[in-house]
């Protein structure tokens, strides 16, 4: 869902049912687009979370990802609906790949480890995002943000750790 669906900016369209991830610097909701019912995820980054060093770095990475997210147009990468500030957090909406991260996934699912053609499926899929970002000038670098919904779609999430590599080299 979500290809020519328009999502409303409006934070009271949106309805946070249950954390379902953290990091360093942002939460992920499971959540309820009201006007249709879909279920999407919702990232929520504390935009005062750092000190003012360290905040216009956090910014940089912010907008990066935002930026990156908005442009890329692969059936492997997670795409952003839209975005809005509340308060200070800005909330993120993008596709809600309910089996989490590959990591979880395999842990879950596959304890004893995965059979070769699982793994094959999931690196082929990885590889193809790979792929495409960094024709498109981008590195993802990391593999903790292999994302998978119940159909066995794979999809590159979080990028807050990618680089430009038309950078200045900062990374």
């Amino acid at each position: 869902m979500g290809g020519s669906q328009s999502y409303s900016v409006n934070p009271n369209d949106y309805k946070p049912l249950e954390e379902v991830g953290y990091g360093a610097s942002a939460t992920v909701y499971r959540a309820s687009f009201l006007p249709t019912n879909e279920i999407v995820a919702m990232k929520c980054l504390d935009l005062d979370h750092y000190d003012s060093f360290l905040n216009a770095i956090f910014q940089d990475d912010i907008r990066r990802e935002a930026q990156t997210m908005s442009l890329i147009d692969h059936s492997n990468v997670i795409r952003e609906y839209c975005s809005f500030v509340v308060d200070h957090n800005l909330w993120v909406v993008m596709p809600f790949m309910s089996e989490g991260s590959c990591l979880h996934f395999m842990k879950s699912t596959y304890p004893d480890g995965c059979a070769k053609p699982t793994i094959g499926s999931v690196l082929k899929e990885t590889l193809k995002a790979m792929d495409y970002l960094y024709r498109q000038g981008h590195i993802h670098r990391e593999a903790g943000n292999i994302l998978l919904d119940n159909n066995g779609i794979v999809k590159l999430a979080d990028f807050g750790v990618s680089t430009c590599m038309f950078d200045a080299g900062d990374r």
